[in-house]
């Protein structure tokens, strides 16, 4: 028989696992920055409330907010699809009259809300909202009785109280409202603004 020979002696490999372990362990720990988390504190943002748009009223409030707030999404549910707005300037020697859509609307609230010098915008109506009774078409009209809209644009502010101006909305009913049978909503389908002499 033959020379038996020696049995190689064993490698304990635990030691190298562990070690393995421990480095993959490490590289874990640095791409996760050891462990420590990084909290980046945020304003906290509350979206604002929109009254439902049950009154003509509740209308020109949401108005003012989606305004302030340069909420295209609210602020396009605001107006009826047949919307049309006029401007004239009576302090003009042969005054022009500007005409706006919905989608007109739409896009000057959207160019707000995209420029990155504007800061603020606050659209601001007097607390009397009073409304005239109903015209042939079942329409009602509100003249609000003061009106201040700031925009600040770095570097430049702007405030305008309009003194010597007439406004005028006019708010049509749907009914039975889209999300009630038994509700009535209200939109605005005309706005008249006249700069007097």
């Amino acid at each position: 028989m033959g020379e038996a020979r020696p049995r190689p002696a064993r490698i304990d490999r635990a030691p190298a696992n562990r070690l393995v372990r421990f480095i993959l362990l490490l590289c874990a720990i640095s791409l996760t920055g050891c462990g420590k988390e990084e909290h980046i504190t945020k304003p906290i943002v509350t979206p604002p409330r929109y009254p439902a748009l049950s009154t003509p009223q509740n209308v020109m409030i949401a108005l003012a907010t989606a305004y302030s707030g340069r909420d295209s999404v609210e602020y396009g549910l605001l107006f009826d699809d047949n919307y049309v707005g006029t401007s004239t300037d009576y302090q003009s020697p042969s005054p022009p009259t500007l005409t706006f859509t919905k989608a007109d609307e739409l896009a000057h609230i959207g160019a707000l809300a995209r420029s990155p010098t504007i800061t603020k915008v606050s659209l601001a109506f007097s607390p009397n909202l009073s409304r005239s009774g109903a015209d042939s078409a079942g329409w009602v009209s509100i003249q609000p009785g003061s009106i201040l809209l700031e925009i600040d644009d770095s570097p430049n502010s702007y405030s305008l109280s309009p003194y010597g101006e007439s406004m005028e909305f006019k708010f049509v009913p749907t009914t039975p409202a889209p999300t009630s049978p038994t509700d009535t909503t209200w939109k605005i389908i005309r706005w008249y603004e006249i700069l007097n002499p």
